[in-house]
């Protein structure tokens, strides 16, 4: 479902600003799901769910979107292997946390870390030479 909303999404907003909402959303939810009471939190965990499981199909957009033609096998190199090494670094580095602080803890740190990812989309929108049509 994530991908189907998300994908949508990215169509119709642009696939920079799908990444900012769905990465906010994802963010926020897991904070969200520390403070507030379980009924209303199962009512938030399937939109959690679709922007979690839809951001990684929307940010698999963006090399061929930002990447030009000559350079995209290279990018999507980087990043899979980019990806796959956080994917699996990334569990044992909040386990450590978790056994230190927490699982409270665990899930502040991780909501925080995806919210760290919407000011790197947002320079992605930044033009990366002059053009003049943009006016810079």
């Amino acid at each position: 479902m994530g991908k189907f909303v998300c994908g949508a999404a990215a169509e119709r907003l642009g696939i920079i600003r799908t990444v900012i909402l769905t990465e906010a959303g994802t963010g926020l939810g897991i904070l969200a799901v520390l403070v507030i009471p379980l009924r209303p939190i199962l009512v938030l965990l399937p939109a959690l769910g679709v922007a979690l499981n839809g951001t990684s199909s929307v940010l698999y957009g963006t090399v061929a979107d930002l990447v030009v033609p000559e350079r995209r096998s290279r990018a999507y190199g980087l990043f899979y292997t980019l990806g796959l090494g956080s994917g699996a670094l990334a569990p044992t580095l909040y386990g450590f946390v978790s056994d230190w602080g927490g699982v409270a803890l665990t899930l502040a740190v991780v909501g925080f870390v995806v919210m760290i990812t919407i000011p790197l989309a947002r320079l992605l929108q930044l033009p990366l030479v002059s053009d003049p049509t943009r006016g810079s």
